[in-house]
């Protein structure tokens, strides 16, 4: 390893610590326990002098690797993703925290991973043309009435889903929508999609919605970003 490199924590729970030292029954010498996948940058060895944000400390080298994660497949369908979360401050800071949710203290929301997964798959950063109301179930409205993309009634590979009807969030049923990302388009009409914040706070899932579902349940527009 190169000084200043980028390397990542490969296992939750690795110890963050003050000094190159393990033999430390009483956990003094700790800084703190790292997540799986915190980025640090590389400073000294054997063992590993790094820095994490402004804060420098020690961890042991079996515990970290150069490569960089996946996000896009780093996801685990059906766990939450809560604020602290990696996956979680990852999407944050690959977004800049475009919604607040990391200053207000969220969970993943639908409009974070929607985002991310335009950035990262399709190479661009959303140009919003408001700064509020952005709600999931509202994208294809705002983007229709700003003709900033390209809104369909029909969906494709690669954009996004907004969910007009039929599912709620934060109990405020059909007032804030959802928003998915189209992964699939099937011969039958039916698409498979990713999201998060569904059907729990912070979950990640995957699921394949018929034409019914998608056309008439959940009165589905869909935006094309490129």
């Amino acid at each position: 390893m190169k000084k200043d490199q980028k390397i990542y924590s490969k296992t939750k729970g690795l110890r963050f610590r003050k000094g190159p030292d393990a033999s430390d029954p009483k956990n003094l010498n700790l800084i703190r326990e790292l997540e799986e996948r915190v980025e640090m940058v590389f400073l000294d060895g054997p063992w590993l002098k790094v820095k994490i944000d402004k804060q420098e400390g020690w961890v042991h080298a079996d515990y970290v690797s150069d490569e960089a994660p996946t996000l896009s497949h780093a996801f685990k369908i059906s766990i939450p993703n809560l604020a602290n979360d990696a996956m979680t401050l990852l999407v944050r800071k690959e977004i800049n925290d475009e919604y607040g949710g990391g200053k207000n203290g969220w969970e993943l929301q639908c409009t974070e991973y929607a985002t991310f997964r335009v950035k990262t798959k399709l190479g661009v950063t959303i140009a919003w043309p408001v700064q509020s109301g952005r709600h999931g179930g509202k994208w294809a409205d705002i983007f229709e009435k700003h003709k900033k993309y390209k809104v369909l009634a029909e969906p494709k590979a690669n954009c996004t889903m907004s969910f007009t009807m039929g599912i709620s969030s934060n109990q405020k049923t059909n007032e804030i929508g959802h928003v998915a990302f189209v992964e699939e388009v099937y011969p039958d009409g039916s698409i498979r999609i990713s999201e998060a914040n569904w059907p729990r706070n912070g979950i990640y899932n995957e699921r394949v919605l018929t034409v019914a579902e998608w056309k008439d349940k959940y009165k589905g527009r869909f935006v094309e970003f490129v």
